[in-house]
């Protein structure tokens, strides 16, 4: 098995060969993120605390931390988990990859050292590796050197020297994020009046539209009280004709009765005297 050795203190990264079993039954059945002695890989690990960070079976498929196996599984993936890079967006694909349980299969395992022993190793504790690269971002700066709000980021990115193909020597230094320069300023500034306008507008909008729905419903009642007066005043015409034909009517049958009722006295006298003439006939 390959051990990858990497000090975080220094940079440092060196890579050991092991094939005695018996020194490598220290990382079996463990998981990654767990952490280690290494005393029974030999007395120059004395003292040392490792922590395994992954590894690689001898197929070349990755160990993925939370699948509690010590084989090879078949996992339904998508964009952002870990063992798998998505060509589309929303795009699935079933993978195979490694349980994050170590066993004798793995071919390559990856350790930090989190704690350092009594002796030095050779190409990891008594070599720095400067770092290639500095930090970008205004709060990463400031906390590497310890800076103030006085202080000028751009005076502590850290820059470095290359060679072109023609051979020239430049210095290049990297774009610093997140860096507030007046140009950001007024573009906030900007930005913040745009919106106040933008609210200033849909105001006064909101407002014009209340007015005219305010005025349009004043209107509409007005519209609707003139009509049911309208209605009533013809409904009270109505009930007028009425009463003065129905009182036109009364007085016409008071005339009318006396002279039906001599009539029919008449006619009551007529029908006797037939009837008695009947009679005497007889």
């Amino acid at each position: 098995m390959k051990l990858n050795i990497a000090n975080p203190a220094t940079g440092a990264q060196k890579k050991i060969d092991i094939d005695d079993e018996n020194r490598l039954q220290l990382f079996m059945d463990r998981r990654i993120a767990e952490e280690l002695p290494g005393d029974s890989l030999g007395d120059e690990f004395k003292g040392y605390v490792f922590k395994i960070t992954g590894g690689n079976d001898s197929d070349g498929f990755p160990m993925r931390q939370g699948v509690l196996v010590n084989r090879r599984v078949k996992l339904l993936l998508r964009r952002g988990m870990p063992c798998y890079k998505a060509l589309r967006k929303g795009e699935r694909r079933r993978k195979a990859v490694r349980g994050c349980i170590v066993g004798p299969d793995i071919a390559s395992l990856s350790l930090t050292i989190v704690k350092r022993g009594e002796a030095d190793l050779p190409g990891l504790t008594d070599v720095k590796v400067p770092r290639r690269l500095g930090p970008k971002r205004v709060g990463k700066i400031c906390k590497m050197f310890n800076l103030s709000k006085d202080d000028d980021v751009r005076d502590y990115v850290v820059r470095r020297k290359v060679v072109t193909k023609n051979g020239n020597k430049i210095t290049k230094k990297p774009k610093i994020q997140r860096l507030i320069t007046p140009a950001v300023k007024h573009r906030r500034r900007q930005i913040k009046k745009k919106i106040e306008r933008r609210k200033k507008a849909s105001y006064l909008k909101r407002k014009e539209y209340f007015d005219r729905l305010n005025k349009r419903s004043k209107q509409v009642k007005a519209s609707k009280k003139s009509a049911s007066q309208a209605v009533n005043n013809k409904k009270g015409g109505r009930q007028q004709q009425q009463q003065q034909s129905q009182s036109s009517q009364q007085q016409g049958g008071k005339r009318g009765g006396g002279k039906g009722s001599g009539k029919q006295q008449q006619g009551g006298k007529q029908q006797g005297g037939n009837k008695g003439k009947g009679k005497r006939r007889r």
